[in-house]
């Protein structure tokens, strides 16, 4: 089977859901809450914009969120331990294959975790369950994308969240993220990597190094955060041409 790799979605800390999730829904951008990882202490909440999404991420449960180690899940640790600072702290990759991009990982090096099993309990307190690893340390202190698998291909995926009212397209503006832009210390060196990680080879565009994922970019440029600064948005309708702060990420809309 294919790896098929997409950028499902995007992490941002967040101190309060609920907070953040208005914030999102006063720009015209609907959010709901997505549930509980009671393995971990977080909750999360989800805005679809496509099947490529964005997830608030913060803390329930601050006992059982002390006990989470970084090499088990990295972003969800990252997340634990960057707030109250709100940032974005990552990407997931989806894909068919989780098996086999594990075992092309390891081949090349990256330092994956075990395959594991991710869950969440939604508010109607239903179970959704999907395969993960994360890679973990740091590459020149950048966080690395974690890699995922949903039970259901990408077609049915969407006809249920459709069905479950979290996926209206925003059929007024049809508003998807087209760039998650890093500014990090060795942008040339981070993109290779990242362009190893995603069999893609990356592109020089004056100053900045790009990995072309179709529809989508990831972008890498010089600066010190060392991890996503920016996400941009295009088919932005009324939000064109603005650009909106939620802590430290900037939401440029084109």
């Amino acid at each position: 089977m294919a790896e098929n790799l997409r950028w499902d979605h995007t992490m941002i800390n967040v101190n309060s859901i609920d907070a953040a999730i208005k914030w999102f829904n006063d720009l015209g951008i609907k959010f709901q809450r997505g549930g509980k990882h009671e393995q971990w202490g977080t909750e999360n909440a989800v805005g679809y914009l496509g099947l490529n999404y964005i997830e608030l991420i913060s803390i329930f449960d601050q006992d059982l969120a002390k006990t989470v180690n970084r090499d088990d899940a990295t972003s969800v640790y990252d997340a634990i331990h960057d707030l109250p600072e709100e940032h974005i702290n990552t990407i997931g990759i989806r894909t068919q294959d989780i098996d086999q991009v594990h075992e092309r990982l390891q081949s090349q090096n990256f330092p994956v975790g075990p395959i594991q099993t991710g869950k969440r309990l939604d508010p109607e307190g239903k179970m959704i369950t999907w395969k993960i690893f994360f890679i973990r340390n740091k590459y020149f202190d950048v966080p690395y994308p974690f890699i995922l698998q949903w039970e259901k291909p990408d077609y049915l995926r969407k006809k249920d969240l459709i069905n479950q009212k979290l996926l209206d397209e925003h059929s007024d503006r049809h508003i998807m993220v087209s760039q998650a832009i890093y500014s990090v210390t060795n942008p040339e060196i981070i993109a290779v990597k990242w362009g190893q990680l995603l069999n893609i080879t990356p592109v020089r565009k004056h100053d900045e190094w790009i990995l072309d994922m179709g529809i989508r970019q990831l972008v890498f440029k010089s600066g010190q955060d060392n991890r996503i600064t920016d996400l941009k948005f295009v088919k932005s309708g009324d939000l064109k041409g603005k650009e909106f702060k939620l802590g430290e990420a900037n939401l440029q809309f084109e």
